[in-house]
């Protein structure tokens, strides 16, 4: 089965246009976006009736994975990366500034809250070879989109005139599902940038306010 993906305008949000554009500048926008398909635990996967025979059983994977786990975490607390053969290599990612501090002799730099802030991952290039020749679709599952900066406030107005807060999937609602999951995450996130909203709580309690 190929791969399947939908189109996407750059730096927008999508929700469906109906007309097909010819316009070379619109053309040149838009980008393919890999279809929304749920994340498939691998361990769970391979110890149901699909596990491939040269697995070990669950007990064994998830043993093996926390000490994997373990050493990774024992090798980049000490800025090291680690390579996981076949797979790829992990790296640590700093976040902060540098600052200028008086001493004794003479000033010298230093870290202004320097931290961890991700972890970068560089695939195995063999693998990264075989997921390249995985074969794709032509044929887009979904058509382009876009969202409108006044379709997004009326949206907003409708949902506040009849609560206080929102969440999530009141936004979800609100654009009747033309939009994924992900798509409304960064939606809401680019509105409590802008001061428009304001999120209180945290996971499964996140509602947003008026900002």
């Amino acid at each position: 089965m190929a791969i399947r993906f939908t189109i996407a305008q750059r730096g927008l949000l999508p929700n469906e246009k109906q007309e097909v554009a010819a316009d070379e500048q619109w053309l040149k926008s838009l980008r393919p976006q890999l279809e929304q398909r749920p994340t498939v635990d691998a361990v769970e996967f391979q110890s149901s009736i699909f596990r491939l025979p040269s697995l070990q059983p669950k007990g064994e994977l998830l043993s093996a994975l926390d000490t994997l786990r373990r050493v990774m975490l024992h090798e980049m607390e000490k800025g090291n990366a680690v390579n996981l053969p076949g797979i790829g290599t992990f790296r640590l990612s700093l976040k902060g500034g540098i600052e200028i501090k008086e001493g004794k002799d003479s000033n010298y730099y230093h870290g202004r809250d320097v931290r961890v802030s991700d972890i970068l991952f560089e695939p195995d290039r063999e693998l990264l070879n075989d997921v390249r020749g995985f074969e794709v679709d032509q044929e887009p599952y979904g058509m382009a989109f876009y969202t409108e900066d006044a379709d997004v406030e009326q949206r907003l107005d409708a949902l506040f005139a009849t609560q206080d807060t929102i969440t999530h999937q009141d936004v979800t609602n609100a654009f009747e599902l033309t939009l994924t999951r992900s798509r409304v995450s960064s939606l809401l996130q680019r509105l409590v940038r802008e001061g428009r909203l304001i999120r209180m709580g945290k996971g499964s309690q996140t509602r947003y306010r008026r900002g």
